[in-house]
């Protein structure tokens, strides 16, 4: 609801309601350009910035003579280009390697049809891919001899962090993987 708008100005007005806060806005700035510009002004050959977390996101350094869809000042040699790549996809184009667990998390999110790339591959949806997998295997008794739990069978109830969290066991140990399957009523696994 703000395309075409100020968006510093709307910013501002936003604070201007709130008495006990005040702020001096000088600049708004993307997360993956922050990142690019962060890290370029200490190592000056940098050329993109990446974000990939709960969302993902990239930009990176274009000659603006190959910025054709770019409206702005074009004297200058360089523009950065904000790839919101997070809605790759949303075409049709990642279709083919969409698995039925990405379709699954795309149906029940609040967007459906939209943001599938990130959807594929960010944080914000890692655990409940993880999720739908182990219910599967579950389920075709390839898993806990085919008994789930009311936890692992409810919808985001596997967190992302689970995933870190097994994945730091050392080779060999397994204390995080059965902390997690104990939270979630599996102990018995």
């Amino acid at each position: 609801g703000v395309i075409g708008q100020d968006v510093v100005e709307l910013l501002e007005q936003a604070i201007s309601h709130r008495n006990e806060v005040t702020i001096d806005v000088t600049a708004i700035l993307n997360d993956t350009t922050g990142t690019l510009m962060s890290c370029a002004w200490k190592k000056h050959d940098c050329r993109i910035g990446l974000i990939v977390g709960t969302g993902s996101n990239a930009c990176y350094v274009e000659k603006v003579e190959n910025a054709q869809l770019f409206d702005g000042d074009r004297s200058k040699p360089y523009v950065l280009i904000n790839t919101e790549w997070g809605a790759f996809g949303d075409d049709g184009a990642l279709d083919f390697v969409r698995t039925e667990f990405d379709r699954d998390i795309d149906n029940n999110s609040i967007n459906p049809g939209k943001q599938l790339h990130e959807k594929m591959i960010s944080g914000m949806y890692m655990g409940e891919l993880v999720r739908l997998v182990l219910v599967k295997m579950t389920n075709d008794k390839l898993l806990f001899n085919g008994q789930g739990s009311d936890l692992l069978f409810k919808r985001g109830n596997f967190f992302t962090k689970y995933v870190s969290e097994i994945e730091s066991d050392k080779k060999g140990t397994y204390a995080s993987c059965r902390q997690v399957l104990e939270e979630l009523g599996l102990g018995h696994a």
